[in-house]
């Protein structure tokens, strides 16, 4: 969510027009929008506990400001009379769908804030069709439907490749997430298993820091025969591993969106990703789909995709048309429009807009 709400500010600031953009931080404006042409007010709080219960409903009414944008997770639950109309954005509701695989911490927080958050926003932006779906069937809101925008995330363009990890050749199945249990690192180490058992195959590449509650699927990386584990990467090595990647392999148990697929499609690597969750709407059929709670059908998926060279290159081009869908100046364009929606509503007062 980050790197979300860092590219989406800098995709509004870019193509503000006449509006002005303010920021909000916590304690510090972010390093990667220290240049951002635009003013920031700094909060003495940097928890987000803080942030919402104390700060934000204090420092909302003072803003002359028509319209707030809220890009990482809820607006605060309670707002203050007199505070400008609200935009919140939702990701996934993996809390609710998938709780055994998300922190207690988290789903206790976002289990407290989430409905008043949605009742008081005066509009709500989802990622996908899917997480609109998601969300509205967990929080039956009355009104809610008619708050709720689907605007898709877009894709950074990375830097020029750097090099590959020592001793790495091209031509490697690639897997790109957080090590934690919604990933299913330990489902595609037993396809990655039985492939090896019955095909020659090449080595399986995992980048991704480790997350929370991942017990011993480091250990299950480091001992499984094939399997090379680069931790976190940056921008430029996570750049080259795309560029000489076969195969991505992205089998995860849910998904709001799924940036590592719409990355990997835009450098034509063909894909392998779960048939629930977000993926198969944001592949739209530029993948094949397995079903992720079954090691057989990963197995199945990856070996259909090693063995054609002529399907993976058919997905491979059709990936890279679906990737150019998505950029950040088509999110920022949408995002502007409701902001502007919602901020007719009230008498104009300066023009700007908080994000």
């Amino acid at each position: 969510m980050t790197t979300v709400t860092v590219e989406l500010a800098r995709a509004l600031v870019a193509g503000r027009g006449a509006d002005e953009f303010t920021l909000l931080c916590s304690r510090e404006r972010p390093a990667a929008l220290e240049g951002l042409d635009c003013e920031a007010v700094l909060s003495r709080y940097r928890h987000e506990l803080a942030l919402k219960a104390l700060w934000l409903p204090t420092v909302e009414t003072q803003l002359e400001c028509d319209a707030i944008l809220y890009p990482y997770w809820p607006s605060p639950p309670r707002r203050r009379v007199g505070a400008p109309p609200a935009v919140m954005c939702v990701y996934d509701l993996a809390y609710r769908l998938r709780p055994a695989e998300v922190p207690w911490q988290q789903r206790a927080y976002m289990g407290a804030v989430m409905g008043p958050a949605l009742r008081q926003a005066a509009a709500v932006l989802v990622i996908s069709k899917t997480t609109r779906d998601d969300l509205l069937s967990c929080y039956p809101i009355p009104g809610l439907e008619r708050k709720v925008t689907v605007i898709p995330l877009g894709v950074t363009p990375l830097p020029p490749a750097g090099l590959l990890p020592l001793g790495l050749e091209p031509g490697y199945i690639l897997a790109v997430s957080t090590i934690e249990p919604r990933k299913n690192y330990p489902r595609l180490l037993a396809a990655y298993r039985q492939l090896r058992a019955r095909m020659d195959v090449p080595p399986l590449v995992i980048a991704g820091r480790p997350g929370w509650a991942y017990g011993d699927t480091l250990r299950q990386i480091a001992a499984e025969p094939g399997v090379r584990y680069v931790g976190h990467v940056d921008a430029a090595d996570l750049s080259a591993l795309y560029e000489s990647a076969a195969v991505l392999a992205f089998p995860s148990l849910y998904e709001g969106f799924g940036l590592p697929l719409v990355e990997a499609m835009a450098y034509g690597v063909p894909c392998v990703v779960s048939s629930v969750g977000a993926l198969p709407e944001v592949a739209n059929g530029a993948a094949v789909l397995v079903d992720p709670e079954d090691v057989g059908s990963i197995a199945g998926g990856l070996e259909r995709l090693l063995a054609d060279a002529s399907l993976r290159e058919k997905l491979g081009a059709a990936g890279r048309r679906r990737a150019a869908d998505f950029t950040w100046e088509r999110a920022a364009d949408a995002t502007r429009d409701v902001l502007r929606r919602i901020a007719s509503r009230v008498p104009t007062r300066s023009g700007r807009t908080i994000s």
